[in-house]
């Protein structure tokens, strides 16, 4: 993702005897506008009569500070506690506001941006229940191109000759690490400020015609979160680094000596190479440079990345409104106009737990198991012929054999309406099962109606051999009846019509439900046919068989229904044929 580095300006109130300098600040305060008058000399190389200076936001000099902390330090601690780095600097004049900005007033109401931010951050640590925190601190600073160590306890009594120096490293992949700088793990909002008020106690600070209380040394304070997220296990660490850079001053105009001389040379210099990294990041943008100069200052060493790295920036322009400083005020504005144009590159910075990892990895592992143990339940043991399947495709379990036997039973009775399978498998395995029933079935209905069949031939037989013997007697000719004779062979012959008429009407009604069955009951090219005239059952295959549609099954149920009817009821007549 990309980030611009976001510039501010801040003007401090005027203080000169000599009143401050005409200039504008547009209504929607992004512009930032100097006006000057032909009667008076400002010693600027410029022959316009104003000079404009666009910025993400101007801050008059009634700003507050609360104004300031939620304008440009707000959105920077959000997106570190999402996992980004930061950096808040603060650049200017010596005596613009810098320090004031960045550490604040002696009072709590006027504190700056960095105990407010560690406020924040602790409150937010209360609100993000789901994500546990921890926060880390180091501060430092660089007096005369040597970085010291604010936070060592051995510094507050020791001149700062004995000091142990911090050094900078690179390791193989890049990565900046400093020696014998400490870092200092916080629990409380009040750990960090106490750190923060020893450091600040330390700092070199001098006074100077300028500035009563100077500050002679760059600062860097960092805060290093690590978060852990609770619910995923992810854990993501991010630095924000809050630095208040020493004012750059003019010679001429300060007469210092000694001490403060060397001083003011060492920070000019460092600005300078500051400046430098800059330009040549601008240029490396558009394609005309490659080398970026970051070696040639300490200070640009430690803030490679905040420069031209995986880091969102924020500038604060710190200008004074005196008349006798508009030309440095016009300065730090041209530096912030340059600095605009810069673009890092940002990413989350997830830390991999190998903890973690591993149980994750011991998860899916296990799943993987249980799918190949399903596999081999169903398809037997692994051979590397798979029949074209796909491990791929196995995205669910694959259901147990006797499962997948009852839900398709459960389907061809109509007791479900849909079979639910996961993988390509199970819906193969599905036909596959319906057709083992349908032929088991087929030839159980076969069976049954080769069954019927032959009981319709011997009931065709021995009615005809009725017929004919009751033709014969009819042909005779019948005694004559004496009054005494008895009628009970009369009796017996007429139960014996009734009885043969009966027969008849039942083997009608078979006849007629085997058309039922040789009209409808058709799957897979197998077709069993029963004889209307008492022939016998023919069992073929055939590529193309259709049920022929006729008004005798008009009114019949869907053929699972059919099969099952026609069985119960080929059964049931069965048992009333002649036993012969």
């Amino acid at each position: 993702m990309k980030a611009q580095v976001e510039i501010y300006g801040r003007l401090r109130p005027t203080q000169s005897k000599l009143g401050g300098v005409p200039y504008y600040v547009a209504e929607n305060k992004t512009r930032l506008s100097f006006q000057f008058s032909r009667q008076v000399n400002y010693n600027l190389v410029s022959n316009k009569d104003s000079l404009d200076f666009l910025f993400h936001q101007v801050f008059d000099q009634d700003s507050t500070q609360e104004e300031v902390f939620n304008v440009v330090a707000v959105p920077v601690v959000m997106s570190c506690l999402d996992g980004y780095n930061g950096t808040i600097f603060a650049y200017g004049q010596t005596g613009s506001g810098k320090t004031y900005t960045m550490s604040g007033a002696d009072s709590w109401q006027m504190r700056g941006m960095i105990p407010r931010v560690l406020t924040l951050m602790f409150d937010q640590f209360e609100k993000r229940k789901n994500v546990e925190h921890k926060m880390y601190v180091s501060f430092m600073e660089i007096y005369n191109e040597t970085a010291y160590d604010l936070l060592d306890r051995r510094h507050v009594n020791a001149p700062m000759e004995s000091w142990s120096k911090v050094t900078p490293s690179e390791d193989d992949a890049g990565n900046l690490h400093l020696r014998n700088l400490t870092v200092h793990e916080c629990h409380s909002e009040q750990d960090a400020i106490d750190l923060l008020m020893m450091g600040n106690f330390v700092r070199q600070v001098s006074a100077t015609p300028m500035n009563q209380s100077s500050s002679r040394s760059h600062c860097i304070f960092t805060v290093t979160l690590e978060a852990r997220h609770l619910d995923t296990g992810s854990v993501f660490i991010s630095k924000l680094h809050m630095v208040d850079l020493a004012g750059s001053e003019r010679i001429s105009k300060s007469h210092v000596e000694g001490s403060l001389l060397a001083e003011a040379k060492h920070i000019n210099l460092s600005l300078s190479f500051l400046e430098q990294v800059i330009i040549a990041l601008n240029e490396k943008s558009m394609g005309t440079r490659s080398h970026i100069p970051y070696r040639n200052s300490l200070m640009t060493i430690i803030l490679k990345d905040s420069l031209g790295g995986n880091c969102k920036t924020v500038m604060v322009a710190t200008m004074s409104s005196d008349i006798d400083n508009l030309e440095e005020s016009v300065s730090t504005a041209r530096f912030a106009q340059r600095c605009a144009q810069l673009e890092n590159e940002i990413t989350r910075n997830e830390k991999v737990d190998l903890n973690i990892l591993v149980k994750r990895l011991e998860g899916e592992n296990a799943s993987l198991q249980e799918e190949v143990e399903a596999y081999r339940r169903t398809y037997g043991p692994l051979d590397g012929k798979t029949s074209g399947r796909s491990w791929a495709s196995k995205k669910s379990a694959i259901l147990p054999m006797e499962e997948l036997r009852c839900r398709v039973v459960d389907f061809l009775n109509e007791e479900r309406q849909t079979i639910d399978v996961g993988t390509l498998e199970d819906a193969q395995e599905c036909f596959r099962v319906m057709r083992e029933i349908y032929n088991l079935r087929m030839q159980e209905y076969v069976e049954e109606l080769t069954l019927i069949s032959e009981k319709l031939k011997k009931y065709d037989s021995f009615i005809n051999s009725t017929s004919r013997r009751k033709d014969s007697k009819s042909e005779r000719t019948p005694p004559r009846l004496s009054p005494t004779i008895s009628t009970t062979p009369l009796m017996a012959l007429k139960r014996k019509d009734e009885q043969n008429s009966e027969l008849v009407e039942e083997r009608s009604r078979l006849s007629h439900k085997s058309e039922e069955f040789r009209s409808v009951f058709s799957v897979n090219g197998v077709v069993a046919l029963g004889g209307s005239n008492g022939g016998s059952v023919a069992v073929y295959s055939s590529k193309e068989v259709k049920p022929t549609k006729s008004s005798s099954n008009s009114n019949l149920k869907s053929p699972a229904t059919l099969q099952f009817n026609l069985y119960s009821t080929f059964k049931q007549s069965a048992h009333k044929l002649p036993k012969t």
